[in-house]
């Protein structure tokens, strides 16, 4: 049954329609504060997208002014190069933890524990195995 005229609606319909126009109110409310805050939210982006050209023109290196190539300056004085104080490094990497042994009776081994690669072969990592007490490290 249609009704022309809305003062003819029984009173159930005049309910549910007066239910749906607050619905739409509240609706059209929130639709407003949505587009406040996208309005807000655009201006924020705007101003950020500002600063990020900003920090990305402080980082670039400057371009030199002038097209001619800078000398540079050598030092004339002689700097003296430094040498460790102990000259026999590759035993103070070979010794036992264990025994303190050192040198040769440190051998390395592969550990077939490990695998490093399957291509083009097997590659194992290698194990520092004390030939005296027979300490593996």
């Amino acid at each position: 049954m249609m009704y022309n005229n809305l003062d003819d609606l029984p009173p159930e319909h005049e309910e549910e329609l007066s239910q749906l126009e607050t619905q739409i109110s509240e609706l059209f409310t929130l639709l407003e504060k949505s587009d406040i805050q996208i309005s807000l939210l655009q201006d924020e982006n705007f101003q950020l997208k500002g600063q990020i050209q900003k920090l990305q023109q402080q980082s670039k290196p400057a371009q030199f002014k002038s097209s001619q190539a800078e000398t540079i300056k050598v030092p004339k004085e002689i700097v003296a190069t430094v040498t460790p104080s102990d000259t026999n490094i590759r035993q103070n990497k070979r010794k036992c933890p264990n025994c303190e042994a050192s040198g040769f009776s440190i051998k390395e081994v592969d550990d077939k524990t490990r695998i490093i690669t399957y291509v083009p072969r097997k590659i194992y990592m290698k194990k520092k195995v004390c030939t005296k007490c027979r300490f593996e490290f």
